[in-house]
């Protein structure tokens, strides 16, 4: 059975319907204290999960880097503005959609992600999301922050109680506890604390590339505010440095008409699985967009792969595909009439940076020399920023 790519919280929604809901949402809490907050994921719509990474995923190379040195250009400004009239005070106003807020980190994970407001796609393509409907890390009530479970917050099952979270922003430095995890199905509605709270939301389980009926949520109680304490005209201190194999955008090098057949993965929908990290990764590359960019270029191959063979184009598949790779003889003039289970992503890592991705599924063949259904092995290899097709086998199920 086909399976169209997820969303990030699950079913699709009409923009309308959820901008209804967040105004509802919005509306309980200004009624009564403690009112529940929906929990709220931006709809990817017809694009899906991985079909709107594959469209958003490029532009965040770097973007843990830019945000960094974004956050630190504004507190100079608002450290500046303080010192020129209002001594002693620090505000930062609340960022417009996908605009940089904060950042999140994670000791207890080595996360270090940008906090952006809003929770659409192109928000969270980039950057940890925080829920509109819900007030902001420090307020009083629940903050509520969101992310991609095989991005920012892959690792986030790992948490346990007694694990600090931090929000920063140019004026302060939130600490929050972790106080329990919960697995909750969908839509299950969050309590408003009578306190400043924060919960980390992500979809269920952590390594999962479909569509999920569960979401895991992380929750926490703030437990310390530190506020920025510089002398005058002492600037920021400098961003972390963030290791260049960390901000890598890779690529396809499929020749125009190849990439006219239509690569991406909303273009040529198929079943997707799990995905699994293997080997030595690094951890601010594992909880960045890194993964699924890696991932969309190699579904890229993959499909190219798949088109340049059903049109036994031999120059279309020399392009992607590394010179001893020959294509499978099942494939020559052959189309692809099912994706019989889902596919399956694994990539495989060593001394830190990734080396290859392996695809796995069961495919039906028709036309061709040999139609039939297959186990389907697929790798592409990664050289620097560049994927290449390094192995194809196709075994009679």
């Amino acid at each position: 059975m086909r399976r169209r790519p997820r969303g990030p919280g699950g079913a699709s929604e009409p923009p309308a319907a959820r901008h209804e809901r967040r105004a509802r949402g919005r509306a309980r809490r200004l009624a009564a204290t403690g009112a529940g907050v929906a929990l709220v994921w931006g709809a990817l719509g017809a694009l899906g999960y991985v079909g709107g990474w594959q469209l958003h995923a490029r532009d965040a190379a770097g973007t843990l880097v830019r945000a960094e040195r974004t956050m630190a250009r504004r507190a100079g400004a608002t450290v500046a503005h303080r010192e020129a009239g209002a001594p002693g005070s620090c505000v930062v106003s609340a960022p417009r959609t996908g605009e940089l807020a904060g950042l999140l980190v994670v000791p207890a994970i080595h996360l270090t992600a940008p906090v952006e407001e809003g929770t659409s796609d192109a928000v969270l393509s980039v950057a940890v999301g925080h829920d509109p409907s819900s007030v902001w890390p420090g307020a009083t009530g629940t903050a509520a922050l969101l992310a991609h479970d095989v991005s920012y917050f892959v690792h986030l099952g790992a948490l346990h109680p007694g694990d600090t979270i931090e929000y920063e922003t140019a004026c302060s430095t939130i600490t929050f506890t972790v106080v329990r995890s919960q697995v909750v199905q969908a839509g299950t509605p969050l309590t408003d604390s009578t306190g400043p709270a924060l919960v980390l939301d992500t979809c269920y389980p952590s390594n999962a590339l479909f569509f999920t009926s569960q979401r895991l949520l992380v929750w926490a109680d703030e437990t310390g505010t530190t506020a920025l304490a510089r002398p005058p005209g002492e600037p920021m201190p400098a961003a972390p440095a963030v290791p260049a194999s960390d901000q890598v955008s890779y690529q396809v090098p499929a020749p125009a008409a190849l990439v006219a057949q239509g690569l991406t993965l909303q273009q040529n929908e198929a079943p997707m699985g799990t995905m699994t990290l293997s080997g030595q990764t690094s951890p601010g590359w594992e909880q960045s967009p890194g993964p699924l960019d890696l991932e969309a270029a190699a579904l890229e191959a993959y499909f190219g792969g798949l088109h340049a063979m059903a049109q036994t184009q031999a120059g279309w598949w020399n392009a992607i595909a590394e010179p001893a790779v020959a294509p499978p003889p099942a494939l020559r003039g052959a189309t692809v009439t099912g994706h019989d289970s889902p596919l399956d992503v694994t990539i495989v890592s060593t001394h830190g940076a990734p080396t290859a991705v392996v695809l796995t599924t069961q495919l039906t063949l028709s036309g061709g020399p040999a139609p039939g259904t297959y186990d389907e092995t697929v790798t592409a290899v990664v050289h620097g920023a560049t994927v290449l097709l390094g192995g194809w086998t196709l075994r009679p199920a």
